[in-house]
């Protein structure tokens, strides 16, 4: 998987000519952005004075200018520019940044900046949250904070000083190696590029293990954590502008669920066509799909074949950036997925579940068929309701996608589950389209032959 997602970022920095800069900033967490709140100070003479407050309209065309990276600590982000939290909250991390990074960086504009935030950030803060307020509450959705510096009437980003790149640059890589108050870097062969030079001990995009307690690292030396999964520095980047790729395009919710859809190609190289398609399905809304980009990429399969496989990784969403992966699932040709939708279309123009049995069984109100836009997902969900039954829910999604058979026994038993519940509470109509879904289901895993 992380080959895949290397050579995918890979694909990404060479066709859109990326440098580092582009490559660590985090542009998928500001999708949702609509306001901008930013310090302004006036730079004139050498000297640094606070200037006022005001709110902008985010530009998407200007992430090299806010340079907006979180930190796993989350005490701060890697400049000041941070997501608006409120505004208490936004003066504890500005404060806390300057501090922290004025004792690193012996830079005359951090140190001015620092003692004019120091100097007024009473007033500086209640301008703040005067600002935040008169935001409508959709504004106020990912709303981002930064500093713009005014130099002769322009203002100015943080992306124009070269002191904030350093910084964004430096602490961005240190990542790679710096965690849980130790450095683990040596030298060795890649794990990725098979290439022997200097490598990184937290170079991977997500945690196949952990180190925050000293018992699970390696010889009881989390300094040594570099042995267990060593990444060079071309690699780490690499899988950087890979998994932004995936946040920004192959990230999506799940009935309470997350998953990533991670394409790997077969023959090596990466199609720009298939990249292309990829973009464009995430801009179009899907019906009845479990996965949504089926339509588009399926549609090239049919003219190249194969190119590739899909790897599923369904995730569990934790505090901040941290989630735990439930469920992996490699090698999906696109191939079954096609079959899985044809499949579940003949299921569904079965004459059971079309409008005029429909209302024999569930009444004449009823109009049109059972759930037509139901998905495989949503029909599983429904036997396997979360919080409960979670991991009975995504091993039959796995299952389904891995091509193994399901136990006839549990699916049995988790039909006479849900449909007792029902029928004890007197949910009559419930009751009844559940006994059509679990028919509906069980046809669907008989056709598939998937039922053990």
């Amino acid at each position: 998987m992380l080959n895949a997602i290397r050579k995918l970022g890979s694909y990404v920095i060479k066709s859109e000519g990326q440098d580092e800069e582009d490559i660590l900033i985090q542009k998928s967490k500001l999708a949702d952005t609509k306001k901008v709140i930013c310090i302004v100070f006036e730079l004139k003479d050498g000297t640094v004075n606070y200037d006022g407050v005001h709110s902008e309209e985010y530009d998407s065309e200007k992430s090299r200018k806010y340079l907006y990276r979180t930190f796993s600590h989350g005490l701060y982000d890697v400049t000041p520019t941070t997501r608006v939290l409120s505004p208490d909250k936004v003066k504890k991390r500005t404060l806390l940044w300057f501090k922290e990074n004025s004792e690193k960086y012996d830079d005359w504009l951090i140190q001015s900046l620092k003692e004019e935030v120091d100097s007024k950030n009473e007033e500086i803060f209640a301008e703040i949250s005067k600002e935040y307020d008169a935001l409508d509450k959709e504004d106020k959705r990912g709303l981002i904070f930064t500093i713009k510096i005014k130099e002769e009437g322009d203002e100015r980003y943080l992306g124009d000083y070269e002191i904030f790149r350093r910084i964004f640059k430096e602490e961005s890589l240190r990542k790679f190696f710096a965690k849980h108050r130790v450095e683990s870097k040596g030298v060795a062969m890649c794990y990725l590029c098979g290439e022997e030079k200097d490598v990184f001990g937290f170079a991977s995009p997500f945690s196949f293990y952990t180190l925050d307690k000293i018992g699970f690292a390696p010889d009881f030396i989390r300094e040594d954590s570099w042995k267990r999964l060593p990444i060079c520095a071309e690699c780490a980047i690499s899988l950087v502008a890979g998994k932004e790729f995936l946040d920004s395009y192959l990230l999506k919710d799940f009935y309470g669920f997350r998953f990533y859809v991670i394409p790997e190609f077969t023959f090596g190289d990466i199609y720009e066509d298939v990249i292309e398609d990829i973009k464009d399905a995430n801009k179009r809304k899907y019906a009845e799909s479990l996965l949504y980009i089926e339509d588009d990429i399926l549609g090239l399969m049919k003219e190249k074949g194969n190119l590739l496989n899909l790897i599923f990784m369904f995730i569990k969403p934790k505090q901040k950036d941290f989630f735990d992966i439930v469920r992996y699932v490699e090698d999906v040709p696109p191939s079954w997925i096609k079959r899985l939708y044809e499949v579940l279309k003949e299921v569904k123009s079965l004459s059971l579940f079309k409008e005029d049995i429909l209302k024999k069984i569930l009444g004449e109100k009823k109009v049109g068929g059972l759930d037509s836009d139901l998905t495989i997902g949503g029909l599983v969900r429904s036997f396997f309701p979360g919080p409960d039954y979670d991991k009975f829910f995504i091993d039959v999604v796995g299952s389904i996608l891995a091509q193994r058979t399901i136990d006839k026994g549990l699916l049995i038993g988790a039909f006479a589950r849900e449909i007792q519940d029902r029928h004890i509470n007197e949910k009559a109509w419930e009751e009844k389209v559940l006994c059509l879904k679990s028919f509906m289901l069980l046809l669907f895993l008989t056709k598939l032959r998937l039922i053990r």
